[in-house]
């Protein structure tokens, strides 16, 4: 069923795919917005219901950790754990910790704040170690999406997902399930990007932008408590789904809380809320649209067509979940795939968590903090990676990362 959302979907991707041969001003959310706009002229889908599309609780969330992350540059942790990190002074070791450290931020802050807090770290590493950015973008981007597979609040399929399982144990249960595939692609994140990083060349002096320093901000205290805020009540959220389900705090609700110190406290309220990445939210709120006026013209019900009826098979949620978060993000399809989802089995439910996140390491726009890294890159004046450049890099990673995990929780529910 060839839709007329089906194709402007894939005129988006396309365009995004050889953005880097377009204008220079034009940008991914220029793209996305523009897609969503044609929606909306032809009447693919109406403004009342492009509004319902949009997940509102998303959108919030990203912008309290937009501002969150806006705070603590302010702060100057990034150039503080930047010159930790540099201070090892073995390009190896620099490499390692900067993996770990953005692995755990993912994981226990979520993969989009990671992205956020670790981009302006990974450019302050290119230029201590020489190089160009772009390897070291890039291995933010992968590290933070497999960081974040281990964890229920590690991004925000996996908060949608545990919140739908109901689990008795959330963290326990992804851990049990996911720990291990997530040490094992990490190891080779490090082993493959920090060999590309060894060979590739020198930067040159016009490769790498200076990083612009942190703004004078006295008042550093509310950027942390609003750090510490989020993760206890995003970590809390799974946790109080299951015990008392009407205290459970949403995550984006639970962003705008711990923001709320920054705009209550911050001598730099107003400059805060200017830098919020606003394009960025920009571009999920259209991208949510466009995925709307797909599911609502029944173009992923025609093309699922048998497989509707298998969608709580651990192989075939794989594959679906795999290759529809090519084109439309794993959110949106994470969100989609369990509003069609007959049942919420834990075997069934670990695969869509692991091969959806994963499933970002392929094209830039198959997870949010992927294109999170782009804008932040941009917005210091920095020319990110290509959507090639990305692909080629992270292929091997995206094979050898969805094996093991497929493979595990292959065998782990095999043996429960």
């Amino acid at each position: 069923m060839l839709s007329t959302s089906l194709v402007v979907s894939c005129v988006v991707f396309l365009l995004i795919a050889v953005r880097q041969r377009l204008p220079r001003f034009v940008r991914i959310w220029h793209i996305m917005t523009a897609g969503a706009a044609v929606l909306l002229i032809l009447g693919e889908i109406s403004p009342l219901a492009a509004v319902k599309a949009v997940d509102w609780n998303v959108i919030v969330y990203l912008f309290g950790v937009f501002a969150v992350g806006s705070a603590l540059y302010d702060s100057g942790i990034s150039h503080a754990i930047g010159r930790r990190i540099i201070d090892t002074r073995r390009p190896a070791r620099t490499f390692l910790i900067f993996i770990l450290a953005t692995a755990l931020c993912s994981a226990v802050l979520t993969n989009d704040a990671a992205a956020v807090i670790g981009t302006p770290i990974a450019l302050m590493l290119a230029r201590a170690l020489n190089r160009p950015p772009v390897t070291l973008l890039i291995a933010l981007c992968a590290t933070v999406t497999v960081g974040s597979m281990v964890s229920p609040v590690g991004n925000p399929q996996n908060i949608l997902i545990a919140t739908a399982g109901h689990f008795d144990n959330p963290v326990g249960t992804f851990a049990l399930w996911l720990a291990v595939p997530t040490l094992a692609s990490l190891a080779f994140v490090f082993v493959w990007l920090g060999r590309a990083l060894r060979r590739g060349p020198s930067a040159t002096g016009s490769t790498i932008v200076d990083l612009p320093p942190p703004h004078s901000e006295p008042r550093t205290w509310p950027a942390y408590l609003g750090t510490a805020l989020l993760v206890v009540l995003v970590g809390a959220d799974s946790l109080l789904e299951r015990s008392a389900s009407g205290l459970s705090v949403p995550f984006g609700v639970a962003s705008l809380i711990g923001c709320a110190p920054i705009f209550l406290f911050s001598n730099r309220r107003l400059q805060t809320f200017r830098e919020v990445d606003w394009p960025t939210l920009a571009f999920f709120a259209a991208m949510f649209v466009v995925t709307g006026s797909l599911l609502q013209s029944g173009s992923l019900q025609a093309l699922l067509g048998s497989l509707q009826d298998r969608l709580d098979e651990p192989p075939v949620t794989a594959a679906i979940s795999f290759w529809a978060s090519q084109l439309f993000s794993n959110v949106p399809v994470v969100d989609i795939y369990l509003k069609l989802l007959p049942n919420g089995e834990v075997p069934n439910l670990m695969m869509l968590a692991g091969i959806s996140t994963l499933a970002g390491n392929l094209f830039i726009i198959s997870a949010a903090s992927n294109v999170i890294v782009v804008q932040q890159s941009e917005k210091f004046g920095q020319a990110p990676f290509t959507f090639w450049q990305f692909s080629l890099a992270v292929l091997p990673i995206t094979v050898v990362s969805v094996g093991l995990t497929y493979g595990w929780i292959s065998w782990r529910a095999g043996g429960a």
